[in-house]
């Protein structure tokens, strides 16, 4: 299930290399590492996942820091990648059998409810601190909007910084899932889906769905990455059955903790 790592990375990389949060998270001398200076601010509002560990990382024991590192995240090459474990092959390369055993991350019974605990979380942080944060920029979505054929339902605006959805149905029937294969009808779930990976809405505008990300331009592709597999992202029953105790077993934490208050 690296794609969904490979995107949490991505950003993670970005903030790393933006030299106006230093204070809070930065590389070390090395390169090969980076350090959480500010532990309580880098998990409350920039990356509030506590499992570095499933991403790729590892802390470094000999630093007396919060020091971390991963073989694939070393400064000025984002172009390592982990390598390669089966179910991140294109659907082409593998035989029927084996994919039909992976199952989508949207089917999974805490699916839902932990995409409206992340909304929930960003839409917090958003309003306590206002800013522009980087988006993530995927491919696919890219193509979605530049694509000419359907500029009747979804385009670019006419600075070319952000994009239009012109036609609410048509794009939910048709375009949507055949870009990114998002799982859900309803404009909203697309809507807190885009604010996760850090697109704005834009207020002001006069289209009721208007959005725009940092570095998402007309002109500007992102660097090509390997194509979902049909139907969103894909895995594992033995990953989904971790995911699912995991969540779980937070939900059951968060519960005591609200006891004790």
């Amino acid at each position: 299930m690296d794609r969904l790592g490979s995107m949490f990375r991505s950003q993670l990389r970005k903030m790393v290399d933006n030299p106006s949060t230093d204070a809070i998270v930065s590389w070390s001398e090395s390169g090969k590492s980076f350090i959480v200076w500010d532990e309580v601010e880098f998990r409350r509002d920039f990356f509030p996942r506590d499992d570095l560990e499933s991403l790729g990382f590892r802390k470094v024991e000999e630093s007396d820091k919060w020091e971390y590192a991963c073989d694939y995240f070393v400064r000025g090459q984002p172009e390592l990648k982990p390598p390669r474990r089966q179910y991140d092959i294109p659907r082409e390369d593998l035989a029927v059998e084996e994919t039909d055993s992976l199952v989508p991350l949207s089917s999974l019974s805490c699916y839902k409810e932990m995409a409206a605990i992340v909304y929930q979380r960003r839409s917090a942080l958003n309003k306590a601190r206002p800013q522009r944060r980087s988006c993530l920029i995927i491919p696919q979505m890219y193509e979605m909007v530049d694509d000419p054929s359907t500029d009747s339902i979804i385009s670019w605006s006419v600075s070319g910084e952000s994009f239009i959805i012109r036609n609410e149905s048509e794009f939910l029937r048709d375009v949507l899932p055949m870009h990114l294969g998002f799982p859900d009808k309803e404009m909203s779930s697309f809507a807190k889906w885009l604010d996760v990976l850090g697109y704005r809405k834009l207020e002001d505008s006069d289209e009721q769905w208007e959005y725009a990300g940092d570095g998402f331009v007309r002109g500007q592709p992102p660097e090509p990455i390997p194509p979902y597999t049909p139907g969103g992202l894909m895995i594992s029953p033995e990953s989904g059955r971790r995911i699912e105790k995991g969540f779980a077993s937070w939900k059951k934490a968060q519960k005591l903790q609200d006891s004790i208050k």
